[in-house]
Parts: C-alpha cells; structure tokens; sequence
C-alpha cells in the first residue's frame, strides 16, 4: 500500500493530538494535587471537600490517561499496519501495562499521602 503525504499528515496530528491530550491530563493533575497540597497546609479547608478533591483528581487522571494510553496502542498497532520502518520494532515493544501502571501508582501515591496528611 502506498503512503501518500497525506497519511503522514494525519498519522502526525494524531500522534500530537493523543500526545497533548496526556500531557494536558498530567498537566491538570500535578496542579489540583499542588492547589490541594497547598490547601492541606494552609489547615483552613474542610477534610471532606478536600477528601473529595483529592480522590476526584485521582480518578479524572487515571481513566483520563488509560484512554489516551491505549489510544496510542491502537494508534501504534495501526501504524504497524500500514508502514514497515526501521522505528518498528521499538514501537512493538512498548511496555503498555508497565506505563500504565507506573503512572497510575505515581498518582495513587499523591493521592494516598495526601489523604493520610488529611485524616491523620
């Protein structure tokens, strides 16, 4: 199958458009856990609606970057199909399920230390 440019286009705005969309979900929950932090510090907030803030933030972040996560994954296994290149077998070899999970445990992290400062 031949490549036209027109299909390098497209395959490079979708991968910025997934690659911003993660950058965008990590931007946005590296700041609420920042604003939270500075909240649990300050002692003037309530421990419920900071609880909330906290475990809401959580989960917005880690359904927000699985999706895009395995939105690259189709997005690779589709490139595979349709270009053989030398960038293919380190594509291939991309460790999903580890990203996933250390990006789910670093926020869980924030999260549960957070909490704990919280309620303890």
């Amino acid at each position: 199958m031949e490549i036209t440019a027109l299909d390098k286009y497209t395959r490079a705005i979708s991968s910025a458009s997934l690659s911003r969309n993660l950058s965008m979900t990590t931007a946005i929950g590296i700041s609420s856990s920042l604003v939270t932090l500075h909240l649990i510090t300050s002692g003037s907030a309530p421990k419920l609606a900071i609880s909330v803030v906290i475990i809401s933030t959580f989960l917005y972040v880690s359904l927000s970057a699985g999706s895009t996560i395995d939105q690259f994954k189709v997005w690779i296994a589709d490139d595979k199909e349709q270009d053989a290149s030398n960038m293919e077998q380190p594509r291939n070899q991309t460790p999903f399920t580890l990203w996933k999970t250390v990006y789910g445990l670093c926020f869980f992290g924030m999260a549960a230390t957070q909490l704990l400062t919280v309620w303890v």
